[in-house]
């Protein structure tokens, strides 16, 4: 089954405004969905709020581009770590070199994870 991301765009049409996955959709491989959508959340709640308290509709005519910029970044990490994942065990896919690649991105990303702590 492939694993892939879908984002609707623009998030927002007049008061309709999308968020988590009603708005995304991003590849389980990347552990990104639920903070996606908390992003989302916050973003609304804070336009919400502003559009409320002061009478400004600036943050919420902003809310989709602004989520989708966000958006876009973690779907394009999603895409890098899930074809990684996939290439990096089958030395079939793309031949030796493809494999010695991914994973070798998988060490550089995983790098701050498992890199030493200096001494204190």
């Amino acid at each position: 089954m492939p694993l892939r991301g879908v984002v609707f765009s623009p998030m927002s049409h007049g008061r309709l405004h999308l968020l988590g996955d009603a708005a995304h959709l991003i590849s389980p491989m990347s552990a990104e969905g639920m903070s996606l959508a908390l992003h989302d959340a916050d973003v609304l709640a804070r336009a919400i709020v502003r559009q409320v308290q002061k009478n400004d509709p600036s943050l919420l005519a902003d809310y989709s581009d602004t989520c989708l910029h966000h958006t876009w970044e973690r779907q394009a990490s999603a895409v890098r770590i899930t074809q990684t994942m996939y290439d990096s065990g089958d030395p079939t896919y793309e031949g030796e070199f493809r494999k010695q690649i991914a994973r070798k991105e998988l060490e550089t990303m995983l790098e701050p994870l498992t890199a030493p702590h200096p001494a204190a």
